[in-house]
């Protein structure tokens, strides 16, 4: 079976990320976020999911109230916005298409109830960009696969660079401080060749995934959201049942489901860190085939995959390229084409994109 585009997307991730790092749109954009009150993201799938990796972070490092809404969610609360003073909130909408339908309603329905609109998306001149007050560009090129992964990296680096440079205008944090979370981002984007060819290597070894036929993943901290991530990721391209959950929700309820032929991958980062060694070392004893990729610590082995510590991005972008690798391999390991038809009608039938 010939290998899938989606190998060629995940290797010039790397390149799409430095690219961001050295790119000058941050700073107009957070000359004006700085002055904000209240951000909320509104995205679909993945773009959602990175939305709620880094909406903890914004806050943190704005002072600025930063939440998450998929569109339905959003509109759903739409009385948020008459609680807000409207020239002091942000409505930020991520599209990678810059056509996403559910997103486009939502920001045209509050769009005179919010003093500022900002958009995320690859593609210049699209309907997200023509609705939205500034726009922050992917920049990451052709991604023609139904699981995105590049998009998806650049989506997450395009938000915590939007939060640290509207904290460091806003005067929240330092420009040292700054410069610091900037000089992890840049060693984890730094690692992520050497990564792939010890994540690549670890799945070849150990043929990870040969009897998937479900999966778990598990996080906490921002990685709650790749918990998420990965979960869809798997879901796109394996096309068999995913769940995700936080490691403190775990015990309530989704234990109970695992057997020994669930697939689990727990994603430990400095979060949670000694329930997570628990819940291993549980699911061990149960044999049931669990992976840890961690942070937390050093050797390999057929159930523990390690990668770079970060402290203040709690691994986010190791642990999510680990995920997208996972996610490419598995399903060609099975013999499957991970962007093969897959009722790939539905999204026409229902009109997903404009």
């Amino acid at each position: 079976m010939k290998k899938s585009i989606m190998w060629e997307y995940i290797q010039e991730e790397k390149e799409c990320l430095h690219r961001l790092l050295s790119d000058d749109q941050i700073k107009r954009t957070a000359d004006k976020v700085k002055d904000m009150r209240a951000i909320y993201m509104v995205a679909h799938g993945s773009s959602y999911n990175a939305a709620s990796a880094v909406s903890s972070f914004f806050t943190k490092m704005t002072g600025i109230r930063a939440y998450a809404f998929t569109p339905a969610g959003f509109q759903n609360h739409e009385g948020l916005m008459d609680c807000e003073e409207k020239e002091k909130t942000c409505v930020l909408g991520i599209s990678q298409t810059g056509t996403s339908r559910g997103v486009l309603e939502a920001l045209q329905s509050v769009k005179d109830k919010v003093g500022l609109m900002v958009a995320l998306t690859n593609e210049p001149d699209s309907p997200i960009d023509r609705l939205s007050d500034e726009t922050l560009l992917f920049q990451c090129g052709e991604e023609d696969s139904n699981a995105k992964t590049k998009g998806y990296g650049c989506t997450l680096l395009l938000l915590l660079l939007l939060a640290l440079e509207s904290g460091k205008r806003c005067q929240h944090i330092t420009s040292s401080f700054k410069e610091e979370v900037l000089k992890e981002i840049q060693s984890s984007i730094d690692s992520l060749d050497e990564l792939y060819d010890k994540v690549t290597g670890w799945c070849a070894q150990y043929r990870y995934g040969e009897q998937m036929k479900e999966l778990y993943v598990i996080g906490s901290g921002m990685n709650a959201a790749t918990a998420m991530e990965g979960q869809l990721k798997v879901m796109e391209t394996l096309c068999v049942p995913t769940m995700f959950n936080d490691i403190v929700e775990f015990s309530h309820g989704m234990h109970r489901a695992i057997h020994k032929d669930s697939h689990v991958i727990l994603l430990q980062a400095d979060t949670d860190k000694q329930l997570f060694d628990q819940t291993y070392d549980y699911l061990k004893a149960k044999k049931v085939p669990v992976v840890m990729i961690t942070s937390m610590h050093q050797d390999d082995s057929a159930s523990m995959l390690c990668v770079p510590y970060a402290k203040y991005t709690q691994s986010l972008l190791m642990l999510t390229y680990a995920i997208q690798i996972i996610s490419v391999f598995v399903p060609e390991l099975h013999g499957l084409d991970p962007n093969r038809n897959a009722n790939n009608d539905y999204t026409d039938y229902v009109s997903t994109r404009v």
